[in-house]
């Protein structure tokens, strides 16, 4: 069964109850008490819908308490128009716009929760017109009935929704609702106790006070609400103030912030040149939103950088049309000029961020700025720490403790090659032609070096003219043919250099690569890489450059007799 057929068929079911209900039994009503008492409890009902006490993620609604006084003494017609009219108005205000099939289904559940309730009542035995005293068993199975009929229809939307949601999951989340109907129950025999007794000014002497409490319930739970905000603010910015790896220092933003909320999801993106990047995003904000944030984003970003927080509602935006969220929070931070990113909050309920919220996250993004800028600052000093800033390649320290990494990793279970690069006669080079030249073709083999390797091998400048190359996975023959690639390539090059004079020239050159294999040759890097020098210099610097030499080779060389030697 879909959603709209659900929706339809709670309607249809609720509309029946409530015609033959309301047909078979229905109070006489005085047209003066209809007249001051209807508005009245109109006006009740509203503001226990629009003010519900809340606190956390539970909040006790006082809707049972009007509703108990309407229907026992106006009948259900009262009730059901009054609920009704309530209802829709409190939704179009809560999320500023229309959805057909969700209103349908909010207003056909409260159809069959008042029709199922009043049958229960009068199935029991109630009337309009016996006191409390005498309506007391039935009163119970109205407010039993109204509980759990209220609970299975949201059981089955829930499940619609949801396929995964379990009836144990509902169960759990009713247990505080009980205690709320009860407390609403009990109000609502109070209400009714004081109405049989003192008439409209019973009414009233509860009305009042009831008005107050709740305002002052909310003005109390606004403050509580924002001291805990920031002291959620504090806690989180002090968590990641100390932060120095970007992508963490994100990911636990994206983790904590929706967390301050209810059916929020948070997502960030970052400017990368040319690029807007969502970077991390929390559980639930999936690749559809994250296009449309995207989307929006890009369109917007320039007037964006301009505000310290822009909030908007997305009923009415069609960019955002099918999805589930009604309201968008986006904060900007920035590292520098052109360092900046977005902190965006998608919220379905379209009221979800007040004033106070928003100070919040606005605070918490330039935080984030603050953070965001370190981060990056660390960022650039480590990698100039582990680069070569003339060739970006990792450098000597670096590159050892990569292949040591790699070597711990693949624990003897593969093979790794290790290539030890030299390019012939640069040394020549830098004397004929100068430095500079030479630092031109330190950066152009650099990035014939990276060209030639797969993905998943390493290179690294080990110092001067010599580099490495490592090769997670490669035995000696697979390292063997990557060598003779490199030489190829190496050797094909034109290179065009300045001379000293300031002419300029083209040149070639050619390496000598020596390799050794881990396990075959070596069980450690350090041995490896002075297997892999030695293959260098024995193998290829000295049978005449421009070669690729294997250790295994080499030693076997070494250890074979020489002619008209004993065996």
């Amino acid at each position: 069964m879909s959603f709209k057929q659900l929706a339809t068929g709670t309607t249809l079911l609720g509309l029946a109850l409530v015609l033959i209900v309301a047909i078979s039994i229905q109070p006489n009503l005085h047209p003066h008490d209809a007249m001051i008492l209807i508005p009245l409890l109109f006006g009740l009902y509203a503001f226990t819908e629009f003010f519900p006490l809340k606190r956390d993620q539970f909040s006790i609604s006082l809707l049972l308490c009007v509703d108990l006084v309407l229907f026992v003494k106006f009948g259900l017609v009262a009730l059901v128009f009054t609920s009704q009219i309530v209802h829709l108005f409190s939704r179009w205000y809560r999320q500023r716009k229309f959805e057909f099939w969700k209103t349908l289904a909010n207003n056909g559940m409260f159809l069959v929760v008042n029709g199922g309730s009043a049958a229960t009542f009068y199935l029991l035995g109630g009337t309009h017109h016996d006191k409390m005293s005498v309506n007391l068993f039935p009163l119970f199975g109205y407010c039993a009935a109204h509980f759990l009929v209220n609970h299975f229809c949201l059981y089955l939307y829930f499940r619609q929704l949801d396929g995964t949601y379990s009836f144990q999951a509902h169960l759990n989340r009713t247990k505080f609702d009980i205690f709320s109907t009860l407390f609403a129950a009990s109000l609502g025999f109070l209400v009714i106790m004081l109405y049989e007794g003192d008439g409209l000014y019973g009414l009233i002497a509860f009305g009042m006070p009831m008005v107050l409490c709740v305002y002052v319930f909310k003005l109390f739970n606004d403050v509580w609400r924002s001291n805990a905000l920031f002291r959620n603010l504090a806690a989180l910015t002090g968590d990641f103030s100390g932060e120095l790896e970007v992508e963490a220092l994100f990911t636990r933003v994206t983790e904590e912030l929706p967390k301050w909320f209810e059916r929020v999801h948070c997502a960030i993106f970052l400017r990368q040149g040319e690029m807007l990047v969502p970077i991390s995003h929390s559980t639930g904000c999936d690749a559809h939103n994250l296009h449309l944030l995207h989307r929006y984003l890009a369109r917007h970003e320039e007037s964006l950088l301009t505000e310290s927080m822009l909030t908007k509602s997305l009923g009415e935006d069609p960019a955002f049309a099918g999805s589930m969220y009604n309201l968008l929070a986006v904060a900007p931070f920035r590292s520098s000029r052109d360092d900046y990113g977005f902190c965006c909050l998608l919220a379905q309920k379209s009221n979800e961020f007040d004033a106070t919220t928003l100070d919040a996250v606005s605070i918490l993004a330039n935080q984030l700025s603050v953070s965001y800028h370190n981060a990056m600052r660390y960022e650039n000093v480590e990698k100039q720490s582990l680069y070569d800033e003339l060739t970006q390649l990792p450098n000597h320290r670096y590159g050892e403790k990569r292949l040591s990494e790699e070597i711990q990793r693949l624990d003897g279970q593969a093979p790794l090659s290790l290539l030890l690069i030299d390019l012939d006669h640069f040394k020549k080079i830098n004397d004929t032609y100068g430095h500079v030249a030479g630092n031109k073709v330190l950066q152009t083999v650099s990035r014939t070096f990276e060209a030639v390797l797969g993905a998943h091998d390493f290179v690294a400048r080990y110092g001067g003219e010599e580099f490495i190359a490592v090769l997670p996975g490669s035995d000696s023959a697979r390292a063997l043919e990557v060598g003779e690639q490199i030489r190829a390539h190496v050797g094909a090059l034109q290179i065009p250099v300045p001379t000293m004079e300031g002419d300029l020239v083209t040149i070639q050159l050619t390496v000598s690569i020596g390799i050794a294999t881990c396990p075959d040759d070596a069980a450690d890097g350090l041995q490896l890489l002075r297997f892999a020098d030695r293959a260098m210099y024995v193998g290829a610097k000295r049978a005449g450059r421009n070669r690729v030499a294997l250790y295994s080779e080499e030693k076997e060389s070494a250890t074979r007799p020489r002619e008209g030697s004993p065996a």
